[in-house]
């Protein structure tokens, strides 16, 4: 289990610099499902400790919750639900993307969900634990929100969009056989669901 965990952690470092060549690697792997199921775990295990300090050093909620659980105690909760969300998000983005390449395929039995997951864990975690949990963890627990919010909006709503829909898309083109315009549009459309389960449960 041990070298599982040390390759799932190699393969989310390796594809900041050489995506397509973790893709390759990926999909023929006979561990995928499980090297994807930890990055994405880890990934959320890293960001509920992060909630975890928000709520230690009493840092607002960015967004007022929409369920009934008071402001200053809404990381506290996060910090639970954080996990089963991540591999909720992970599942359902990895879900609708294979659906949607095979979809028209008359050999659509020829491609593998379980590459899509390995496709969705790195296209999902790569881009947010680069501009949403770093940040997140080592500057706002201890600063707050100093940066101005035009900056705020660029880290969270442009440079891991356009990382998150390259990244699925350059999958889909090698693991399911997807032209250039389709894979960026599916992976338009994962941003989309990331969004609205982020919206959702998280602050």
């Amino acid at each position: 289990m041990a070298s599982i965990v040390a390759r799932a952690i190699k393969f989310w470092l390796k594809t900041i610099i050489k995506p397509r060549e973790v893709v390759e690697e990926l999909k023929a792997d006979p561990h995928k499902v499980l090297i994807s199921f930890w990055i994405t775990f880890l990934f959320a295990v890293l960001y509920s400790i992060t909630a975890l300090l928000l709520y230690l050093f009493q840092r607002p909620v960015e967004i007022p919750p929409w369920v009934p659980i008071a402001p200053e105690k809404y990381y506290l909760y996060q910090t639970f639900w954080t996990i089963p969300w991540g591999l909720a998000t992970w599942i359902m983005i990895s879900g609708i993307s294979h659906l949607l390449a095979i979809a028209g395929k008359k050999d659509f039995y020829n491609y593998k969900f379980e590459d899509a997951l390995a496709v969705c864990a790195i296209g999902f975690v790569v881009p947010w634990t680069i501009f949403t949990w770093l940040p997140e963890t080592f500057l706002t627990p201890f600063f707050g929100l100093f940066w101005p919010f035009w900056i705020d909006m660029v880290r969270q709503s442009v440079f891991p969009v356009i990382w998150q829909t390259l990244l699925i898309a350059v999958g889909l083109m090698k693991t399911h056989n997807v032209f250039w315009f389709k894979g960026v549009a599916i992976g338009l459309l994962t941003v989309v669901v990331f969004f609205f389960m982020f919206l959702a449960f998280m602050r």
